[in-house]
This record gives structure tokens, C-alpha cells and sequence, in this order.
């Protein structure tokens, strides 16, 4: 079994971004200890504090739910997809003879535009941000970057 390790400092690598809410590339500053590191967010330059994470026997035991409140959030993840699927067919039926517009993080995009994402494929824009855009894709909704020069 391989243990984690840490960037090596000064190189960059892809994590979720607290303040950016989303997946972004992080610039290891300096390893603070061997677990843990300083990090710079490439995007927004937030610094933040990075820990490898917990494998095998150091990691907490997951808390199961059970009774009523593992029947609860069953229907509520259910009723979430059914939702989301729901509403991506809407879109597909009503945009059908509509061009996709490939995707740029360069482009500037308008709501209920459908697009081609080359790793996503064809989603619709559901709402629009000055420099992000919420997509609808058949698999989930996702947040992503436009107008960047």
C-alpha cells in the first residue's frame, strides 16, 4: 500500500477551492509538516492550509445513519436526482434543433444557451455570474468559468 506525500514546493496541483467553489490548481508555498502544507489558489490567491488525506486506520470511522434518518436522506438523494433529471430533459426537448456552442472558458455565455463541453458534454446554462455560469449536464450541475482574457 503507497503512502501519500505531499507537492513538492513551488508546483502546483488540483484541489477544491473553498472561496472559488469549485476545483481549481493550488501553488504549494511550503510545507508547514509532513502532512500538511501552505497553498496559494492560482485563481482567486487565497492562502490556505492543505492536509493529505486520512487513509487506512488514521481516518475517523464514517458515522452510518440509520432508522429514519438514512430513510430521509434516501428520498431526499432520490428526489434531488429525479429533480435534476427532470429539468435536463426539459431543456434537451425544448433546445433539440438548437446548435451547441463549443466551450470557452474565454466565451461569454447567456442563460438557457445550450453548449458542448469537450469532458462534460452538452449541458444548458441555467444561470449566468459576471465571470461563472451554472450548467445543467445530463450527470449533475456544475459551476464553471467564462469571460477569463
Amino acid at each position: 500500500m503507497s503512502t501519500l506525500t505531499l507537492p513538492p514546493v513551488a508546483k502546483s496541483f488540483y484541489t477544491l477551492c473553498k472561496k472559488c467553489e469549485g476545483e481549481r490548481y493550488h501553488r504549494v508555498l511550503a510545507h508547514k509538516t509532513s502532512t500538511t502544507a501552505k497553498i496559494e489558489c492560482e485563481i482567486c490567491k487565497s492562502v490556505k492550509t492543505y492536509s493529505l488525506p486520512k487513509t487506512g486506520s488514521d481516518a475517523p470511522s464514517a458515522r452510518r445513519l440509520s432508522g429514519a434518518a438514512a430513510t430521509g436522506a434516501a428520498k431526499k438523494a432520490a428526489a434531488s436526482a429525479r429533480s435534476h433529471s427532470g429539468q435536463y430533459e426539459i431543456f434537451t426537448s425544448n433546445k433539440m434543433n438548437e446548435t451547441a456552442v463549443p466551450y470557452s472558458i474565454k466565451g461569454s455565455f447567456k442563460e438557457s444557451q445550450k453548449i458542448n463541453h469537450v469532458k462534460f458534454g452538452i449541458g444548458f446554462v441555467t444561470k449566468t455570474y459576471d465571470e461563472k455560469i451554472d450548467v445543467i449536464f445530463v450527470d449533475e450541475v456544475r459551476s464553471l468559468m467564462q469571460n477569463r482574457k
